[in-house]
């Protein structure tokens, strides 16, 4: 018997939660069966729950200090076990958020009408938060063949180049392609900004998801003294706790992490930390590595169930390649000749399905939807099912 039931079926009725009550924003109707936005139908870590009781059992929540032992010493294990790297107290600091993060860099390193360049497709958030701030988004599109995604470095150094160009918000392990970056890559990227004085910023939130582990490369590994690099992260992902509010940032320059830091706590008047995230935190990250490992073999295993399943039966279709990491299926239906929004509307309205439309991602035609498999496999076996019914259906299949 497996130690950990990642294919328990559980309810999340009365948790007002956005994956399963949230539909009526993008998709115009409730009753849908969710498979779209970033969080997992799966337990959290026992020691993570046990913590969290216990923290609660104190029943007092004043204002804590992020800055104590557990935090560092949690963060600084993870790292070094699961990575092999090296990190230093004065490295680290917490966070309200990485999208908050992220845009505090974008505002203190360009301004209204600065551009910020995106590897599209690219995180939907991203895009949103460019146009909150007022940032023009400069596209480096991805090429994509057979062997996966590439990127255009010639491009990309040709777009740092231009006086206007401040910030790159790059993502490792990219959403929603779930893309690896290699060292090689890393490098390229990290010396194309230096060189141009572009903030590289890298979301690694998805860190934890790379299969193997031994594959990935953090941008912290290449980071020196001064760089004008942020990586940023958080549980949010890894451990299903996006509805606690944390992040924390790693950064080699000095003087702009005490900015931030101060900006944090000074000018929003949010340097308070959430001290459940803190709890989390540590047991996570002093606790939890197997559990994770045995959470990458199920969507591993569900990535297999999806590749054949779409072999089978809608090969015709779409197209589908196991992804190095997160537990987002990225699925093309170009090779099925329909438009963007022919797809969406028909996996709405007859497969009763909540996909991620691929054109949020993008500021252009996508031909492809986003699909979570951080479930369990019977419900993958459903989404599945449905998303067959509704391609049958639109491209006048005659059933036997």
């Amino acid at each position: 018997m497996d130690k950990f039931n990642f294919n328990k079926n559980i309810s999340r009725e009365g948790t007002y939660s956005v994956q399963y009550e949230g539909t009526d924003a993008l998709f115009g109707r409730r009753g849908l069966e969710p498979f779209w936005i970033a969080d997992m139908d799966i337990e959290i870590a026992e020691p993570i729950a046990d913590a969290m009781k216990q923290r609660i059992d104190n029943r007092i929540f004043g204002y804590t200090i992020w800055q104590n032992p557990g935090f560092y010493g949690a963060v600084k294990h993870w790292w070094n076990s699961r990575f092999g790297i090296e990190l230093r107290d004065e490295e680290i600091s917490y966070a309200p958020s990485v999208l908050f993060t992220i845009g505090e860099v974008v505002r203190q390193h360009s301004e209204k009408g600065d551009g910020v360049i995106l590897t599209t497709p690219s995180y939907n958030a991203f895009i949103g938060q460019l146009e909150g701030n007022e940032r023009k988004i400069v596209d480096c599109p991805f090429i994509e063949d057979d062997n996966g995604y590439t990127f255009d470095f010639d491009h990309f150094e040709t777009l740092c180049q231009k006086d206007d160009v401040k910030v790159y918000i790059h993502c490792n392990p990219h959403n929603p392609t779930g893309k690896v970056w290699t060292e090689d890559e890393l490098r390229k990227i990290r010396e194309i900004c230096m060189a141009n004085d572009v903030f590289l910023i890298s979301d690694e939130i998805h860190m934890d998801f790379v299969r193997p582990k031994g594959t990935f490369v953090s941008m912290v590994e290449l980071m020196e003294e001064g760089d004008r690099i942020l990586v940023t992260t958080g549980l949010g992902k890894t451990f299903n706790l996006a509805s606690i509010p944390h992040s924390y940032f790693i950064s080699r320059d000095a003087a702009f992490r005490k900015k931030l830091n101060q900006t944090i706590g000074s000018k929003y008047g949010m340097g308070a930390a959430n001290s459940l995230a803190l709890t989390a935190i540590e047991a996570a990250y002093n606790e939890c590595g197997e559990w994770v490992d045995a959470l990458n073999s199920h969507l591993e295993e569900n990535f297999q169930l999806i590749e054949d399943y779409i072999e089978e039966h809608m090969s015709g279709w779409l197209t589908f390649k196991k992804p190095d990491a997160t537990y987002l299926a990225w699925i093309s239906f170009e090779k099925s000749g329909l438009d963007d929004d022919t797809v969406h509307k028909a996996l709405v309205e007859i497969g009763g399905i909540a996909v991620s439309p691929g054109k949020i991602y993008d500021v252009k035609k996508n031909g492809h939807f986003r699909f979570n498999v951080a479930t369990g496999r019977e419900r993958v076996l459903i989404g599945l099912d449905r998303i067959r019914e509704t391609f049958e259906e639109i491209m006048g299949v005659t059933k036997k």
